[in-house]
Protein backbone atom coordinates (compact mmCIF):
# COMPACT_ATOMS: atom_id res chain seq x y z
CA UNK A 1 0.00 0.00 0.00
CA UNK A 2 1.37 3.55 -0.62
CA UNK A 3 1.54 5.99 1.66
CA UNK A 4 -1.10 8.97 1.41
CA UNK A 5 0.71 12.01 0.38
CA UNK A 6 -0.57 15.00 2.45
CA UNK A 7 -1.02 18.59 1.08
CA UNK A 8 -0.99 21.49 3.18
CA UNK A 9 -3.50 24.16 2.47
CA UNK A 10 -2.05 27.92 2.32
CA UNK A 11 -4.62 30.02 3.21
CA UNK A 12 -4.81 33.01 0.52
CA UNK A 13 -3.41 36.34 2.18
CA UNK A 14 -5.56 39.82 0.47
CA UNK A 15 -3.97 42.98 -0.41
CA UNK A 16 -5.26 46.29 0.23
CA UNK A 17 -6.44 46.17 -3.62
CA UNK A 18 -7.94 42.87 -3.20
CA UNK A 19 -9.90 43.82 -0.01
CA UNK A 20 -10.79 47.03 -0.99
CA UNK A 21 -12.86 45.10 -3.84
CA UNK A 22 -14.57 42.68 -1.98
CA UNK A 23 -17.96 43.08 -1.06
CA UNK A 24 -18.46 42.12 2.85
CA UNK A 25 -21.36 43.43 4.47
CA UNK A 26 -19.97 42.92 8.29
CA UNK A 27 -17.68 45.30 9.59
CA UNK A 28 -13.68 43.96 8.79
CA UNK A 29 -10.57 45.18 8.67
CA UNK A 30 -7.61 43.74 6.62
CA UNK A 31 -4.27 42.90 9.29
CA UNK A 32 -0.84 41.07 7.13
CA UNK A 33 -3.19 39.97 4.20
CA UNK A 34 -6.03 38.52 6.71
CA UNK A 35 -9.63 39.24 7.26
CA UNK A 36 -10.52 40.06 10.30
CA UNK A 37 -14.15 40.97 12.35
CA UNK A 38 -13.97 44.30 13.93
CA UNK A 39 -15.25 44.40 17.23
CA UNK A 40 -18.60 46.52 17.79
CA UNK A 41 -17.99 50.02 19.36
CA UNK A 42 -19.37 50.83 22.63
CA UNK A 43 -19.89 54.07 24.71
CA UNK A 44 -16.61 54.38 26.56
CA UNK A 45 -14.90 54.26 23.24
CA UNK A 46 -17.12 56.17 20.78
CA UNK A 47 -16.96 59.01 23.42
CA UNK A 48 -12.94 58.97 23.73
CA UNK A 49 -12.94 59.37 20.53
CA UNK A 50 -15.26 61.93 19.99
CA UNK A 51 -13.18 63.83 22.44
CA UNK A 52 -9.76 63.42 21.10
CA UNK A 53 -11.21 64.13 17.32
CA UNK A 54 -12.65 67.68 19.01
CA UNK A 55 -9.23 68.36 21.15
CA UNK A 56 -7.55 67.95 17.77
CA UNK A 57 -9.91 70.14 15.68
CA UNK A 58 -9.06 72.86 18.15
CA UNK A 59 -5.57 73.03 17.11
CA UNK A 60 -4.70 70.74 14.25
CA UNK A 61 -2.31 72.43 11.51
CA UNK A 62 -4.51 73.10 8.68
CA UNK A 63 -2.65 71.01 5.72
CA UNK A 64 -4.04 68.06 8.07
CA UNK A 65 -7.08 66.34 8.85
CA UNK A 66 -8.53 63.29 11.26
CA UNK A 67 -9.68 60.81 9.66
CA UNK A 68 -12.28 58.65 12.24
CA UNK A 69 -12.52 54.72 12.07
CA UNK A 70 -11.27 54.22 8.76
CA UNK A 71 -8.81 52.10 6.34
CA UNK A 72 -5.46 53.70 6.06
CA UNK A 73 -3.10 50.93 3.89
CA UNK A 74 0.33 50.64 5.89
CA UNK A 75 3.10 49.78 5.05
CA UNK A 76 2.38 51.53 1.60
CA UNK A 77 -0.37 50.75 -0.80
CA UNK A 78 1.63 47.68 -2.64
CA UNK A 79 1.42 46.06 1.21
CA UNK A 80 -1.35 43.53 2.91
CA UNK A 81 -2.39 45.62 5.40
CA UNK A 82 -4.94 48.40 5.47
CA UNK A 83 -5.79 48.58 9.24
CA UNK A 84 -8.96 50.64 10.15
CA UNK A 85 -7.61 53.47 12.24
CA UNK A 86 -9.28 54.91 14.97
CA UNK A 87 -8.27 58.25 14.61
CA UNK A 88 -5.77 59.09 11.58
CA UNK A 89 -4.03 62.17 10.63
CA UNK A 90 -3.81 62.70 7.37
CA UNK A 91 -2.92 64.97 4.60
CA UNK A 92 -5.91 66.84 4.06
CA UNK A 93 -6.99 66.07 0.34
CA UNK A 94 -8.87 63.36 -1.72
CA UNK A 95 -8.10 59.95 -1.92
CA UNK A 96 -8.59 57.17 -3.94
CA UNK A 97 -9.35 54.66 -2.73
CA UNK A 98 -7.53 55.75 0.47
CA UNK A 99 -4.86 57.03 2.26
CA UNK A 100 -1.79 55.12 2.68
CA UNK A 101 1.15 55.09 5.84
CA UNK A 102 3.18 57.95 4.10
CA UNK A 103 -0.04 60.12 4.00
CA UNK A 104 -0.35 60.00 7.53
CA UNK A 105 1.58 61.58 10.32
CA UNK A 106 0.10 60.11 13.60
CA UNK A 107 -2.60 57.23 14.48
CA UNK A 108 -4.43 56.85 17.43
CA UNK A 109 -6.30 53.02 18.61
CA UNK A 110 -8.45 53.59 21.07
CA UNK A 111 -9.03 50.38 22.83
CA UNK A 112 -11.81 49.64 25.31
CA UNK A 113 -12.06 45.50 24.51
CA UNK A 114 -9.18 44.96 21.78
CA UNK A 115 -6.44 46.75 24.20
CA UNK A 116 -3.98 43.14 22.97
CA UNK A 117 -5.30 43.34 19.48
CA UNK A 118 -4.17 46.70 19.16
CA UNK A 119 -0.77 46.88 20.94
CA UNK A 120 0.02 43.38 19.39
CA UNK A 121 -1.08 43.57 15.97
CA UNK A 122 -1.68 47.36 14.86
CA UNK A 123 1.20 49.44 16.76
CA UNK A 124 3.50 47.37 15.49
CA UNK A 125 2.59 48.27 11.87
CA UNK A 126 1.91 51.65 12.51
CA UNK A 127 5.71 52.21 13.68
CA UNK A 128 7.42 50.16 11.27
CA UNK A 129 5.54 52.45 8.87
CA UNK A 130 7.22 55.05 10.65
CA UNK A 131 4.39 56.79 11.79
CA UNK A 132 3.72 57.95 15.58
CA UNK A 133 1.81 55.38 17.29
CA UNK A 134 -0.80 56.41 20.31
CA UNK A 135 -2.80 54.00 22.41
CA UNK A 136 -5.91 55.29 24.35
CA UNK A 137 -6.12 53.05 26.83
CA UNK A 138 -9.73 53.28 28.35
CA UNK A 139 -9.60 50.45 31.53
CA UNK A 140 -6.45 52.19 32.71
CA UNK A 141 -7.24 55.38 31.76
CA UNK A 142 -4.17 56.66 30.27
CA UNK A 143 -2.74 57.35 27.00
CA UNK A 144 0.50 55.16 25.62
CA UNK A 145 3.31 56.54 22.67
CA UNK A 146 4.90 54.09 21.04
CA UNK A 147 6.91 55.57 18.14
CA UNK A 148 7.29 57.15 15.45
CA UNK A 149 10.07 57.57 12.86
CA UNK A 150 12.16 59.83 15.17
CA UNK A 151 11.36 58.66 18.61
CA UNK A 152 11.08 54.86 18.90
CA UNK A 153 10.04 53.66 22.06
CA UNK A 154 8.95 49.91 21.69
CA UNK A 155 8.32 47.50 23.24
CA UNK A 156 6.55 49.05 26.41
CA UNK A 157 5.98 52.26 25.22
CA UNK A 158 5.58 55.71 27.02
CA UNK A 159 2.48 56.14 30.09
CA UNK A 160 0.25 59.73 30.20
CA UNK A 161 -1.62 59.45 32.93
CA UNK A 162 -5.15 61.42 33.59
CA UNK A 163 -2.55 64.19 35.39
CA UNK A 164 -0.76 65.08 32.52
CA UNK A 165 -1.35 66.60 28.61
CA UNK A 166 -0.02 64.59 25.93
CA UNK A 167 1.07 66.13 22.58
CA UNK A 168 -0.75 64.41 19.81
CA UNK A 169 0.29 65.98 15.88
CA UNK A 170 1.12 69.20 17.51
CA UNK A 171 -1.70 69.39 19.74
CA UNK A 172 -1.87 69.54 23.64
CA UNK A 173 -4.60 67.38 24.71
CA UNK A 174 -5.17 66.67 28.45
CA UNK A 175 -5.80 62.87 28.75
CA UNK A 176 -8.49 63.31 31.70
CA UNK A 177 -10.76 65.15 28.88
CA UNK A 178 -10.83 61.61 26.83
CA UNK A 179 -12.76 59.84 29.45
CA UNK A 180 -16.09 59.66 31.08
CA UNK A 181 -16.78 61.96 34.08
CA UNK A 182 -17.29 59.46 37.09
CA UNK A 183 -21.05 60.37 38.47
Amino acid sequence: MQPLTQTRKVPHLFTVAEYLTLDITDRTELLGGVIYEVSPRNEPHRHAVRRLTRALARGLDPRYIAQIQDAVAVPGWAGKDAPEVDVAIIEDRFYDPCPTACDAIAFVEVSDTTYADDRNMKIPLYVSASVAAWIVNIPLRQVEFYGSANELVLPHGHVFTCEQTVEIAGVAVPVAELFEVSP
